[in-house]
């Protein structure tokens, strides 16, 4: 049995021009984990492959419905508001707890439910191998339905319907997987493409500036950047999206990482600007991102601590055609 897998990735595209192909899910705002269980133990890792068990106590009874199976299952804690859609922002409060009591406060105000989308490893058996329809059919089989997890939902060749459900519900996106392919741990595959609603990318923050006045206690805006292989490229900004808890959060992680000199590579136009080791990767969603320009009309989604900063790159929209041209499918 694998002692740590990293999750297999999906490359931003467009709904594929045949979607008979693919299997389609909704593209769940939250973060992802692999739960492994031994048959004993129940054990959950982040995407950095951080342990990330006690923070989710809710999830641990999975145990008892897996009734001795040994099984890795692959999936996203999301946490979800009051209409019942996932919300990132509200994950926050649970994702970066350690303190064992408040986890149990946090675990009634911000209830979390594990989505599972794939097996890779079943009765001594690891199936990555095999192609997603058939590991789809053996998760399934498993019928997880508990109180804190479900089995994520999702239908073959119907993209355009899936996309449509997930617009009216007002999520994130879609995934569409190709029903023949194996998984690729650790791989950002052409075999899965997400088709976002939302626009959002996670950046590297590079600095900050205070609010008017020179109010070192609130953030006015966070300087954002991505890597260009060794190089910090400066993104744009955000300056909305912040509670009165971000802006202690942020600041108290700020003020242990500045620096004199700025980390992009590229002028920064904002003279106030406080500079930082660029250490803490941030989500946001934003309208455009016009080419050779900045990000346009961001919002602060929230601080992503399952990535580390050196990994974010600008993400490119692939079409899927060309995907499938790249990967050898036929229309």
């Amino acid at each position: 049995m694998p002692q740590h897998i990293e999750p297999m990735l999906a490359i931003l595209s467009t709904l594929p021009p045949d979607p008979k192909p693919y299997s389609f899910e909704f593209k769940w705002d939250g973060v992802r984990a692999i739960t492994y269980f031994d048959g004993r133990r129940l054990h959950i890792e982040s995407r950095n492959l951080l342990d990330i068990t006690p923070r989710y106590p809710e999830l641990h009874p999975l145990a008892k419905e897996l009734q001795g199976r040994r099984a890795i299952l692959d999936g996203e804690v999301v946490a979800l508001d009051k209409e019942g859609r996932p919300s990132f922002p509200l994950l926050q409060q649970r994702m970066h707890l350690r303190d064992a009591g408040a986890v149990k406060l946090l675990m009634k105000q911000v209830p979390v439910y594990y989505m599972i989308f794939d097996v890779l490893y079943l009765d001594n058996q690891v199936t990555m191998p095999l192609p997603f329809k058939k590991r789809r059919e053996l998760l399934d089989g498993l019928m997880l339905n508990g109180g804190s997890w479900r089995t994520s939902p999702n239908v073959e060749g119907e993209g355009k319907t899936m996309y449509e459900t997930a617009e009216a519900h007002r999520m994130e996106g879609i995934v569409a997987k190709k029903l023949d392919s194996p998984y690729e741990p650790g791989r950002r595959s052409p075999n899965w493409l997400k088709i976002k609603i939302v626009q959002s990318q996670e950046f590297v923050v590079g600095g900050w500036c205070p609010q008017k006045g020179n109010d070192r206690s609130r953030i006015g805006c966070l300087l954002l950047g991505y890597y260009e292989g060794d190089r910090l490229r400066y993104a744009g900004s955000v300056g909305t999206g912040f509670t009165d808890a971000i802006h202690r959060q942020l600041i108290e992680k700020l003020r242990k990482i500045e620096r004199p000199t700025s980390p992009f590579v590229d002028k920064v136009p904002k003279p106030n600007a406080i500079f930082v080791d660029p250490k803490l990767v941030v989500e946001v969603n934003y309208r455009r991102w016009p080419e050779g320009g900045l990000v346009q009309q961001a919002s602060y989604k929230g601080l992503r601590t399952d990535k580390k900063a050196s990994q974010v790159v600008k993400e490119e929209r692939i079409p899927a055609s060309e995907v499938a041209r790249a990967t050898g499918a036929r229309k």
